[in-house]
């Protein structure tokens, strides 16, 4: 089908989507949804506005900026969607939709605002569908499931990794000479009786659920799939690189934990932590670092990916130039 033909198709569907529009923004910006933590029900967009900004919900400082992102993907394929045919899957996109708005529902009766954050995914998907069926789906799949990214999930449990993260920093603080030991998410310097100091004497650390990895993991994780999309070519090549964000947020964040142990030891608590209300500026550059070694992580994993790994062969005399 040439681009002639398409174009007055497309023009046919401005009126319907602009109808189907509307009626999201009535059913998420307006229709009572979910109690959440008040007295009386709001809409979807309403909890979803107060958590991308309440800090005592966990830090999705990054959510906003998703949809421009999503907007970004869509005019990076533009052409691709452009030359990508209209089909009439009229039987399939009813499922669809029918299907979000039992997603809907659930999410109200139960009063589950993530599930109503979901039902906003699984609805556009179905309109995409019933519109433009199902190839022109799979060609605007990746920016579709990039939304998921903008979505709070603040009950996921961070204790597990909580728990990762403080063991290893322990192991590696001992391997270091900065001998402490662990209780739980508690790393505690190693009591020296001879020398009349205590348990903790010298630093106390706790890996809480705030430094735990939990908030630069999902913004990490969303960089890496952002990345690999645009500047890998293999599907296999950006899987990869999106796994390996897991491993590179959770290094960056054990880095942190030694250096607030050696600030602590070095400058003393309230130079190197500070308080929970004002953290000095030594605790933010600790959790800055971060970023810093996960991204360098990723920039590096991506290199090998992309061929580095042949120039890292030849230097180490792997392989011969050819």
């Amino acid at each position: 089908m040439n681009s002639e033909t398409l174009t007055p198709t497309r023009r046919t569907l401005l009126v319907p989507l602009t109808v189907s529009a509307a009626v999201l923004v009535a059913l998420y910006g307006w229709f009572p949804y979910s109690f959440g933590y008040g007295l009386v029900p709001v809409p979807v967009f309403r909890v979803l506005q107060q958590m991308w900004t309440s800090a005592e919900l966990g830090d999705w400082g990054h959510c906003p900026f998703v949809p421009l992102v999503v907007l970004f993907l869509i005019w990076w394929e533009h052409k691709k969607l452009a030359s990508t045919p209209i089909e009439n899957n009229g039987a399939t996109g009813t499922i669809a939709i029918v299907s979000a708005g039992l997603f809907f529902w659930i999410g109200y009766k139960v009063d589950l605002s993530v599930i109503g954050f979901l039902s906003i995914q699984v609805t556009l998907a179905a309109l995409i569908i019933w519109f433009f069926g199902l190839k022109f789906m799979r060609a605007v799949f990746f920016p579709w499931a990039f939304l998921i990214f903008a979505w709070p999930m603040p009950f996921i449990n961070t204790n597990k990794l909580s728990l990762v993260i403080a063991k290893i920093s322990a192991l590696l603080l001992n391997i270091v000479g900065m001998d402490c030991v662990q209780s739980g998410v508690k790393i505690l310097s190693a009591p020296h009786p001879e020398y009349g100091l205590q348990i903790g004497r010298l630093f106390s650390l706790e890996v809480a659920a705030a430094c735990s990895g939990l908030r630069s993991l999902f913004a990490l994780m969303m960089m890496a799939a952002l990345g690999g999309y645009l500047l890998l070519e293999k599907p296999w090549q950006r899987w990869i690189l999106f796994f390996c964000s897991v491993p590179l947020a959770m290094t960056g964040n054990v880095f942190r934990v030694i250096l607030l142990a050696f600030g602590v030891q070095v400058l003393g608590s309230e130079t190197a932590i500070g308080s929970e209300e004002n953290p000095s500026f030594y605790h933010l550059f600790a959790g800055f670092m971060v970023f810093v070694i996960a991204l360098g992580g990723m920039f590096a994993t991506g290199w090998l990916l992309s061929g580095g790994w042949r120039t890292v062969a030849r230097i180490c005399g792997m392989k011969k130039p050819a």
